[in-house]
């Protein structure tokens, strides 16, 4: 068991990272067949500080709205919860460790990664059927399949749209 990114959905990632020093976070979206391959990191709107990401609540009711829209299963845009620690480690902090229980929690499945600014990363997959559990798991890119090129113009665009500094949504 491994979670694996295409190269653009890995590219897309480190360069949001790079781009702030403030924490980023999105969900990674997967095949229907595997749904530990994140084919797609996207972004919502959010307020970020140096420890912290916190969604916008109508975005998030939206982004799932769209997904569900273009036929996706609720677990293949979901469970990803994909963010970066520009200052620290890649281990969950404490805030990490809260969100992901109340966000999570009551999913079936549901995965935590983390990348800091060294591109070290931590992966945790959340069970909570049967006598639940966790498991770290590794994560790599995966070159095997076909993947688009980068889009930073679009990926700027987006950036922008959607991530807020120093913790204040507008």
């Amino acid at each position: 068991m491994c979670l694996r990114f295409s190269p653009t959905a890995w590219a897309k990632l480190l360069y949001c990272r790079d781009k702030t020093d403030h924490e980023v976070g999105g969900f990674g979206i997967t095949l229907a067949e595997d749904l530990l391959y994140v084919q797609e990191f996207v972004l919502v709107k959010q307020s970020v500080t140096a420890a912290s990401v916190r969604f916008d609540d109508q975005a998030v009711a939206d982004f799932f709205e769209e997904q569900v829209d273009l036929g996706r299963r609720p677990e293949q845009f979901g469970r990803l919860w994909l963010h970066t620690h520009p200052a620290i480690g890649p281990e969950p902090s404490g805030t990490d460790e809260h969100t992901f229980g109340r966000v999570f929690g009551k999913c079936q499945w549901a995965v935590m990664f983390i990348i800091d600014q060294n591109d070290r990363t931590y992966a945790r997959l959340s069970f909570h059927v049967g006598p639940g559990g966790d498991v770290l798991i590794p994560a790599r890119v995966d070159y095997t399949a076909a993947f688009v090129a980068s889009d930073q113009t679009q990926w700027d665009i987006e950036y922008e749209a959607k991530v807020a500094g120093d913790g204040h949504l507008e």
